[in-house]
């Protein structure tokens, strides 16, 4: 597996090369005073050729091995056991079954006959890829390659919180992010996707970054993004921090900005992530301030980050987020009512009660298209079927009480749009 991710990185990073050679007719500007060029270059037919070898002996020995099974299985078909995924827990059919999903590659821009280029996806940096200067850098082709093996084997896996990554068929220097919501914070379970764009001149300025999770630009999301998509990271040099924390070229990588986001932004408490906010941690202002967001990320979470991703979800991640809401289905509907629950018993706080009656109203809503989405899903290839399990445990989850019709009125904050003063 780790050849052929290996072999998959070295064909991008060839194929870059070879692109602009042939552009450049013949002529690649390379920097004559660093020989590693040249090596790697006479590396890569040997990786390719050891990945197609191992390839070979593999997939023969895994057919042996699959016969020899079946052999065993039909002598002892009485005594066979159950289907190891009615034995595993949650987490490990999660880790099983997303495991192979987290780094790949996607065609996400092409060309046309004049050589223009053509995005076949949404894409947050699509004028700085088309202004940038054709001229190759190999340092920074073979970094880039460097970090897409490190995503290849590095990147966080669990039911809890995991990061898919997808870079463009040809192009590593385009790039798009998937980060699942932490457990026990706001964010939970919903799914976040980001831009990525590695300039120029890296790994010399640290990567772009955006998110597109802003339900159309009107969420904030956290104190360290905007409703724009920008993301506020000292990694990323796009905040304030100190010198061992901002972005250096020889020990920085993308990997360490990626788990920067899910670590230090989709926290647990993310008020407090304000400037100058820390200090009102513990005290009753801080605490009923700090609640009255948390019920806004909170349904937002459910609209933008589950229902939205669900009813259109990125081309890059389609099976991704199939199978992430496939298998956390029921997790979900139970983590979405103990949210309503409580919201709602600080409904009749003088302070934050109407607020959080709107965000309790918005947040029964959401779950109860959200339950509605989860009813139409089919069983995703790959995946054992559950039975009922899930129309079984949802049942008891049904909302008693729809919000009324009104419960938003013209001039109220609507789901996803707060006022200053609420964010």
């Amino acid at each position: 597996m780790l050849l052929a991710k290996m072999k998959t990185c070295v064909d991008t990073y060839t194929n870059r090369l070879r692109s602009k050679k042939d552009k450049s007719k013949g002529v690649v500007k390379t920097d004559n005073s660093d020989p590693e060029p040249e090596g790697l270059t006479l590396l890569v037919p040997d990786i390719q050729r050891t990945a197609e070898i191992v390839y070979t002996a593999t997939t023969s020995l895994r057919q042996a091995n699959q016969e020899r099974k079946l052999v065993e299985s039909s002598k002892k078909v009485s005594s066979r056991p159950k289907p190891l995924s009615i034995l595993r827990s949650l987490e490990e059919k999660y880790v099983a079954a997303m495991k192979k999903l987290q780094f790949d590659t996607f065609e996400m821009v092409s060309e046309d006959e004049d050589g223009k280029l053509i995005f076949k996806v949404n894409y947050h940096y699509m004028s700085q890829v088309k202004n940038a200067s054709d001229t190759n850098s190999a340092a920074r082709s073979r970094r880039l390659a460097q970090e897409a093996v490190t995503l290849s084997t590095s990147l966080p896996l669990s039911s809890s919180s995991s990061v898919f990554v997808r870079c463009d068929e040809e192009r590593l220097d385009i790039m798009k992010v998937l980060i699942t919501g932490p457990a026990d914070t706001p964010y939970a379970n919903g799914c976040f996707e980001f831009d990525v764009y590695f300039p120029q001149d890296y790994p010399n300025s640290p990567p772009l970054v955006n998110l597109e999770t802003t339900g159309g630009h009107s969420v904030r999301f956290n104190p360290n993004l905007y409703n724009d998509g920008k993301v506020c990271l000292s990694i990323l040099n796009t905040w304030h921090g100190r010198p061992e924390e901002k972005w250096n070229p020889q020990t920085s990588s993308f990997l360490q900005v990626l788990v920067s986001v899910q670590s230090l932004i989709l926290v647990a408490e993310p008020y407090f992530n304000e400037p100058g906010y820390e200090r009102s941690r513990g005290t009753p202002s801080g605490t009923q301030s700090s609640r009255e967001y948390d019920g806004n990320i909170r349904q937002a979470t459910v609209k933008w980050a589950m229902l939205e991703q669900m009813r259109n979800p990125s081309p890059c991640f389609k099976e991704v987020i199939h199978k992430h809401f496939y298998l956390k289905r029921t997790e979900i509907m139970s983590q979405c009512e103990e949210w309503i629950a409580d919201i709602q018993q600080y409904s009749s706080d003088k302070r934050v009660g109407r607020t959080m009656s709107h965000h309790a109203a918005a947040l029964k809503r959401h779950t109860a298209q959200l339950r509605e989405e989860f009813l139409k899903l089919l069983c995703p290839d790959g995946l054992e079927p559950d039975g009922d399990e899930f129309s079984e445990k949802s049942a008891a989850l049904i909302l008693k009480e729809l919000p009324s019709q009104d419960a938003e009125k013209p001039g109220s904050s609507q789901d996803g749009n707060c006022s200053e003063g609420q964010l």
